[in-house]
């Protein structure tokens, strides 16, 4: 149990944006002082951030965490919306992306879409307090909001397209394999809000009683998954028991809440 909180605790270590971007400041500085400047205040108000959200974020706590002059940080930014939308513009096409355009050499496609899925659960778990202030600015910025929906779509689109590649051609509309990467992908932004940006206390308390983890419920997910894009494809070997028990019963073989038994006589 240990050595397996301690290769999470890695992974968590690894997802999270405020440690890539420590690190790469570190390993690789901009060659430039004012480049280098500019990223002490990139990774200062992607910490702030991260603590306070974007509401709670004030231009004098970036630079202090920076540990540059308070006068500095409008140089290179004209407020506290400009900086905070470079910030999260760069996670959630550059980290974010990457992470998910790097999933790949998988067997099937119905294992390509449970790593996908897992990696958007601990990215969430990594950095909560950054997937909380993405939804914060788009409420104040439509332009930044409509950078998360295209974002959004492009990844349906790929999703539609590999499910309409898997059959034969004609096979599938592919309105309808969009359509239904829509939903299913609305269905994961909604666990993630409800898991981890804003827990819902009834849920996680479901979640201990199935003892689900991050990655139980991702694999649960992926059952849905799976069972709408790739109807009679083999599930994952090894699901959770959660997971497992959602299989079953979505394939007639079990009820999704083993009945209680009955009383004796």
């Amino acid at each position: 149990m240990r050595a397996s909180r301690s290769a999470k605790s890695k992974s968590a270590s690894r997802l999270s944006y405020v440690n890539f971007l420590e690190r790469r400041f570190e390993t690789d500085p901009p060659p430039q002082k004012g480049q280098r400047t500019r990223e002490r205040l990139k990774i200062a108000t992607a910490k702030v951030l991260s603590a306070k959200g974007y509401h709670g974020l004030r231009t004098n706590d970036v630079t202090e965490t920076a540990g540059v002059a308070e006068g500095l940080f409008y140089v290179y930014f004209k407020d506290k919306t400009e900086a905070s939308a470079a910030v999260l513009g760069s996670f959630l096409e550059d980290f974010v992306g990457d992470h998910f355009r790097q999933a790949s050499g998988y067997p099937s496609a119905i294992e390509a879409i449970r790593a996908t899925n897992r990696i958007w659960f601990a990215l969430c778990r990594a950095n909560t307090g950054l997937m909380r202030c993405l939804l914060q600015l788009g409420d104040e910025i439509p332009a930044f909001a409509s950078l998360g929906q295209t974002s959004n779509h492009n990844w349906y689109v790929r999703i539609a397209s590999s499910v309409t590649r898997h059959y034969p051609e004609g096979a599938v509309d592919p309105r309808t394999a969009l359509l239904a990467a829509y939903m299913l992908g609305a269905m994961m932004d909604e666990l993630a809000r409800k898991l981890f940006i804003y827990p819902q206390a009834e849920l996680l308390a479901l979640l201990r009683e199935l003892d689900a983890d991050d990655d139980a419920v991702a694999d649960a997910a992926t059952v849905l998954w799976a069972r709408l894009l790739y109807p009679g494809q083999p599930l994952p070997e090894n699901l959770p028991p959660v997971a497992d028990l959602l299989a079953r019963s979505l394939s007639g073989g079990a009820a999704i809440l083993p009945a209680e038994p009955a009383p004796q006589a």
